[in-house]
């Protein structure tokens, strides 16, 4: 957890705040809350986190069910694709959130 916090301080740089984005980021949050206070005392992303779910709700006025990997990954079409590989899930979901941001961008 020292090496991910060292990484996290690393990529974010100076006083910027770190944000834990993720999608189903309760679930996710709470599992990395809880290494980052059990074995390094602090979690640098706080007490919050985005969740890419609620982020592509609001973006598309979609319902909750439509918040679904399957879903979104119709509407939004991205290249990779999740298949229960850790690497590979956070890619395509990375993937999803970042289509989502030029989605409302490009509004």
């Amino acid at each position: 957890m020292s090496a991910f916090a060292a990484w996290i301080q690393k990529t974010v740089g100076g006083d910027a705040t770190p944000v834990f984005v993720g999608f189903n980021a309760p679930f996710d949050w709470s599992f990395i809350n809880y290494y980052f206070h059990k074995f390094s005392g602090v979690n640098p992303f706080g007490f919050s986190a985005l969740d890419v779910k609620a982020y592509y709700m609001g973006a598309t006025g979609c319902s909750w069910r439509d918040t679904r990997s399957s879903a979104m990954e119709a509407a939004l079409t991205p290249k990779h694709k999740g298949d229960h590989d850790a690497l590979h899930d956070a890619q395509y979901q990375a993937e999803l959130f970042r289509l989502t941001r030029e989605k409302v961008k490009s509004r």
